[in-house]
């Protein structure tokens, strides 16, 4: 099976690029290529959390160990041909080090492990998310306005929990003339509060509560995001919204901030 590639993956997760139908087809069913856009809207929704942070500049021996690790890197080719007139000068040692020589050496282009790219795409969602000023959102297009093709299948309105007091909200289920299901969160109040993260996830419960569906996290005060399929949206009707710490835990927090039930508009 092939995976979707890094650059998709990133640009799908900070983005208003919508996927493609194989692309879609594919994350719906694999684990791995979503959990993956998840660690990007992760990364990027944090970023975005800490924009007003004053961020100091990295002393020089930061820059001489990247680029140390970097020349540590295993050369996948051989080295360039030699250029006429210089065989002798660089059997003598010439006026470079090989060591000199092996950090500028080109290479040809080729595909990296899959993880090493994963982790520059995620730095690179960091500085997306803060020079563009992305919402993040699993799925389609973060905090995006209905259009005509969408039909309004079910709505609720958040009530704020326990600790939460002032924050309001809303949520509508929506389809579009595709068929691909989505769900719009409208959310307003507080943005944290002492001792927990950054993080709001978005979440599909039963009515008991029983089960529950991550969809995504919210970053600003709309998200917009696909419905994963297979999800009965009537076994899981109800929409909670929880203050999530950037522990890498998957689980919810129990720490809920606003919760409502889908019913027909």
């Amino acid at each position: 099976m092939k995976h979707v590639d890094d650059e998709t993956l990133a640009m799908l997760a900070v983005s208003d690029q919508v996927a493609t139908d194989d692309v879609a087809e594919h994350l719906a069913s694999c684990d791995r290529c979503r959990d993956e856009v998840a660690a990007l809207q992760r990364v990027a929704a944090v970023t975005r959390a800490s924009e007003d942070v004053t961020l100091a500049a990295p002393p020089e021996h930061v820059w001489d160990r990247i680029a140390a690790e970097i020349a540590r890197t295993p050369q996948q080719a051989a080295a360039p041909a030699t250029e006429p007139g210089r065989a002798a000068e660089r059997a003598s040692g010439g006026t470079r080090s090989g060591a000199q020589h092996h950090a500028v050496a080109r290479r040809p282009r080729s595909r990296p492990r899959r993880r090493r790219t994963l982790a520059i795409a995620i730095a690179g969602v960091g500085v997306l998310a803060v020079v563009l000023g992305i919402g993040v959102a699993s799925g389609v297009v973060p905090g995006l306005p209905r259009g005509d093709t969408e039909t309004v299948l079910a709505n609720t309105e958040l009530a704020a929990l326990p600790g939460w007091s002032g924050t309001t909200g809303r949520a509508e289920l929506e389809r579009d003339q595709d068929g691909r299901v989505t769900l719009l969160v409208d959310l307003h109040g507080e943005r944290g509060r002492s001792g927990t993260g950054p993080l709001r996830e978005v979440w599909m419960m039963r009515s008991d509560l029983g089960g529950l569906v991550s969809v995504g996290y919210l970053d600003g005060d709309q998200g917009r995001f696909t419905v994963p399929d297979g999800v009965d949206t009537a076994e899981f009707p109800v929409v909670d919204v929880s203050a999530e710490a950037d522990d890498g835990d998957p689980a919810h927090s129990g720490d809920s901030i606003v919760r409502g039930t889908l019913t027909d508009p």
